[in-house]
């Protein structure tokens, strides 16, 4: 309740503001029994993961089937689900309109994923892009014609215009109270219709710094503001007014439902990129958890980005408010990639995820990991299956 009414103060403080309105050893039994089940780890179950399995409802089922089990020999115990990716929905929605692959069948996916996860002792977590509408395309077109950005852009109210920024891309624009109610009626819905353990946001919030992204609505802004804020701080502002939206809707439907984002590894990009002000969700308590995205490894050229030194910011930050767990994302994902300055480290080691998911364990700050994405992650392929083997060996040992 505490954080609660924190959050209700910040959230209108928000308003006021923005708008008018080595893979060590496995060590002793000793140190076995002091770590054991100190981690709780997920995996991130994609978008493009999820439509590749719904050719139809029989095959959907086993195939996800399968992801169960996977999860259980590697005693994962939360799975993220990507429900909402391209403000579009898993499930028929009263606001979004159906995934398309999603609609050739005619079954709940989502309702089957929460069936079979939670009579397997998996918990599930709806995860949701608040913003993102098309990356491919800035025509309107090109849109699902039930998409919200559609109508919006599309009515016969210019003023609704508004809600909606072409840059590159679509996005919802984030400035706009009907945006936020959108998303946020969105979070509803899902917490009305199917018992999540939790609603997650990943990284995607503002996409550019161009001051021409949003340019008309921080005009209106400043103009009816008598000391307006900059433009980085009004959209830091805007963000924040979200994130203590959503844990505040979230909250009123269950203290135990977890409110989680996954921001990007870096706490100075977040800030002044995309305009995600995490230590004050953190300090504020309008998280459950934070999962930033550590994805690199120990020998990552900038040094600045090899894990450790990562992992010890987010560490430092998550001091200011212990009520909001750490976990971290790891990413098999970068398992035999190509990239330049990942190349050496994830060709040739058999053990960075195990070595990773070991510092996890053993640090008392941290409180789980959450891997990107399901399929690296149980690829067949030699070198993941050796860092699988890895890992596994560590998943038994500490828990």
């Amino acid at each position: 309740m505490k954080k609660l009414i924190v959050c209700l103060l910040v959230f209108c403080l928000l308003l006021a503001g923005c708008t008018p309105e080595n893979s060590s050893s496995l060590s002793d039994e000793s140190e076995k029994l002091t770590y054991k089940n100190s981690s709780v780890s997920g995996v991130w179950l994609s978008f493009s993961e999820i439509n590749s399995m719904l050719e139809s409802e029989a095959g959907f089922k086993a195939e996800f089937d399968k992801v169960i089990e996977n999860c259980q020999a590697l005693k994962i115990g939360e799975i993220y689900v990507h429900i909402r990716a391209f403000c579009d929905s898993l499930f028929q929605s009263d606001y979004f309109p159906l995934i398309n692959n999603a609609k050739n069948i005619d079954f709940d996916p989502f309702q089957y994923i929460i069936d079979a996860c939670h009579t397997s002792g998996i918990k599930v977590h709806a995860w949701i892009n608040p913003y993102r509408v098309l990356t491919s395309s800035s025509d309107k077109e090109a849109l699902d014609h039930e998409s919200p950005a559609y109508k919006w852009l599309s009515d016969e109210s210019t003023e609704n215009d508004k809600n909606v920024c072409c840059f590159d891309g679509i996005y919802l624009n984030p400035a706009e109270p009907e945006v936020r109610e959108l998303v946020i009626n969105g979070i509803r819905e899902v917490l009305s219709k199917y018992e999540v353990d939790g609603i997650h946001f990943d990284d995607y919030f503002y996409p550019t710094t161009e001051p021409e992204f949003d340019s008309a609505s921080y005009e209106k802004y400043a103009s009816e503001t008598e000391n307006p804020l900059s433009l980085a701080d009004w959209r830091r502002a805007n963000v924040n007014a979200l994130i203590s939206g959503c844990y505040t809707a979230v909250k009123f439907y269950g203290k135990d439902i977890a409110f989680t984002v996954s921001p990007m590894a870096s706490i100075e990009k977040n800030y002044n990129e995309l305009y995600a002000d995490v230590k004050t969700w953190v300090e504020s308590g309008c998280l459950d958890a934070v999962i930033p995205q550590l994805y690199f490894g120990f020998d990552y050229p900038d040094r600045e980005f090899c894990f450790d030194n990562l992992l010890d910011e987010w560490i430092e930050l998550s001091k200011v408010n212990t009520e909001v767990e750490l976990k971290i994302g790891l990413a098999p994902y970068k398992i035999g990639t190509d990239s330049e300055a990942d190349r050496e480290e994830w060709n040739t080691s058999e053990d960075i995820i195990a070595r990773q998911a070991e510092i996890c364990y053993k640090n008392g700050s941290v409180s789980g990991y959450v891997f990107f994405s399901y399929s690296s992650l149980f690829s067949d392929k030699e070198l993941n299956t050796k860092q699988r083997e890895k890992l596994n060996n560590i998943t038994n040992f500490y828990r």
